[in-house]
């Protein structure tokens, strides 16, 4: 009989092609393996068996998570949760973590979050801060957060968002509800003789029931023009009103993202599940 397992992971997407795992792995045109396949092959070389992983979503090349979740289904295993999850831990790259694992729900499905949150991060400074380089998008202008902070409350409730579509997907309904979207500002402080206030990081943080490909990221390319004083704070909402892609701004590079939160609407195996009222 096999047993459901569920998930809560972190990884650094930076040398991953996406969760995905894409055809040509490992030739020239793509180099560089997915967060499945190296999940996959971390819990094969510890248990001996070849899992399906199925994730809350799929996150793109370069973008990272704090708090993506998935499932997987084991024979039998006569190891405690702990030490499975310490195991795989100890078979993945330092670029990927299990946070928590447990068992899960027979019915429980890693696909059927009913909310997601993401954050993009902007940094503002004289130069890129190397240590932030690969978790943030650098920003050569000083940015307006009020600006920003005015057009993300323009996404609050439910929109079409096909404007905001990366090319390549095929779903149903464009069709999403936004219950939380902020812009706020982390001023990073150093010690001694660098003084502090040196360098900013604005963060972009959207919670919904769902989103489109690239959706996160064209919104954060939108409003980094906005911040920087090229486009009106109503813009978000008139793009939201008239549908038009082409006034849409350029799609924000994948190392500013990061999946961070997955809700469901019961209870599935781990401690402090992340259980939403938001139906």
């Amino acid at each position: 009989m096999k047993r459901k397992y569920v998930i809560r992971l972190a990884y650094d997407g930076t040398d991953f092609c996406g969760w995905q795992t894409q055809n040509g792995v490992g030739d020239r045109a793509n180099p560089k393996p997915s967060i499945e396949q190296t999940l996959i092959a971390a819990i094969r070389d510890l248990t001996g068996e070849v899992v399906t992983v199925t994730a809350s979503g799929r996150t793109d090349a370069g973008v990272h998570a704090s708090g993506q979740v998935a499932h997987f289904r084991l024979e039998s295993l006569a190891c405690p949760e702990e030490r499975l999850r310490e195991g795989i831990n100890h078979r993945l790259p330092e670029s990927v973590r299990l946070l928590a694992l447990g068992r899960a729900p027979d019915d429980f499905h890693a696909g059927r979050a009913i909310a997601k949150q993401y954050s993009y991060y902007l940094q503002v400074g004289p130069a890129h801060l190397p240590n932030l380089q690969r978790y943030t998008n650098w920003c050569r202008r000083p940015l307006d957060g009020a600006a920003m902070h005015e057009a993300a409350t323009a996404l609050l409730g439910s929109h079409d968002f096909e404007p905001f579509a990366g090319g390549g997907s095929a779903v149903k309904s464009t069709m999403r509800e936004i219950y939380e979207a902020e812009v706020t500002r982390d001023r990073l402080h150093f010690p001694g003789a660098f003084g502090s206030d040196v360098s900013v990081v604005w963060r972009f943080r959207i919670r919904g029931s769902g989103f489109l490909k690239q959706m996160v990221r064209r919104l954060a390319g939108t409003l980094k023009q906005i911040g920087e004083g090229r486009r009106p704070a109503d813009e978000l909402a008139a793009i939201l009103a008239t549908g038009n892609r082409e006034t849409v701004g350029p799609t924000a590079p994948a190392g500013g993202l990061w999946l961070e939160r997955v809700w469901y609407a019961e209870p599935f195996g781990l401690e402090e599940d992340l259980v939403s009222s938001e139906q």
